[in-house]
Formats: C-alpha cells, structure tokens, sequence
C-alpha cells in the first residue's frame, strides 16, 4: 500500500527568497507530520527529494512537497 504525504505553501512575492521561505515551511510541516506518524525521517532527507511549483487559477504560485511510503505485503 502507498501512502502520499504533502505539504503546499503560497509563495509569498516573485523574489527568490519568498521561494525558498515558502519551500522550508513545507518541508518543516512535511517533517513534523510525518515523525507524528512514526515515520522516522530527517528533514534533510526531505529536502534532498526537492519540490514542485504550480499555480492555481487565480494566479497564485504554491511550492508543494511530497514523501511517499510503500508498504510490503
């Protein structure tokens, strides 16, 4: 069984900064849902699988991360 975890933040302004501002509170937020889930994971190792941009209808440009467990059985 897969299971996706994400975490999506506005960006804030078209500066650089505002980015990566937003892309750290995901990955903090991200982090912390997952260790409350017993997932034992750093946020490096969430950090290292990067992130996606998008932008909803009304303009708005979200940066989003996401970890996905897999289950044997």
């Amino acid at each position: 069984m897969t299971e996706l975890f994400t975490s999506s933040r506005p960006v804030a302004s078209d500066v650089p900064e505002a980015a990566t501002a937003a892309v750290r509170e995901a990955t903090e937020e991200l982090h912390h849902t997952l260790n409350a889930r017993g997932i034992d994971v750093s946020f490096q190792d969430i950090a290292l699988l990067g992130h996606t941009e998008s932008w909803d209808s009304e303009g708005q440009r979200w940066v989003h991360v996401i970890w996905r467990t897999e289950e044997e059985g």
